[in-house]
């Protein structure tokens, strides 16, 4: 029997962490507001036509805003990298050697949403021990896909 593929193909290949740090200390738990949490994200698109891979790398800063000067006290770093087939140039398309992609942007939106989630997952569990309560909020992914433009190994930061 040879069976046909048809449409786009995405699946979660690896979720990775690649770094976290936990400077909660006395100090911050005693004067913890949330409120003055100030949480920084961070994504990096990186992609292989050969191994038809995009690895999302995303990082996390959490920085408490109690004193003059922000202070971070949390840090996860982790990537997702998702194995697809059967795109078109409309969805993907690796550009100079896979030094540039451009990845459409609804499908950007499922990339990002879906390696955001993992790292809320992982840092959940991460400090589900600690003596604050702390999370990573929902982001609004128009405010971190710069529309119709290429993904140059990209960087983008959204506040919460």
């Amino acid at each position: 029997m040879n069976k046909q593929e048809e449409g786009l193909g995405i699946k979660i290949q690896e979720i990775k962490e690649i770094s976290f740090s936990n400077k909660v200390n006395e100090e911050l738990v005693k004067n913890f507001d949330d409120e003055k949490v100030e949480i920084k994200l961070g994504y990096a698109v990186r992609g292989d036509f050969e191994k038809s891979t995009i690895i999302i790398g995303i990082i996390v800063h959490f920085n408490s805003l109690v004193k003059e000067k922000p202070k971070e006290f949390l840090k996860l770093e982790t990537t997702t990298t998702f194995n697809i087939s059967n795109f078109k140039d409309d969805d993907i398309r690796f550009i100079d050697g896979n030094k540039e992609i451009f990845i459409n942007d609804e499908l950007m939106s499922v990339f990002l949403n879906t390696a955001i989630g993992a790292t809320r997952g992982m840092l959940a569990y991460k400090i589900a021990s600690l003596p604050i309560n702390i999370c990573l909020p929902l982001f609004n992914m128009d405010d971190l896909i710069p529309k119709n433009k290429t993904n140059k190994k990209s960087k983008k930061k959204a506040k919460k």
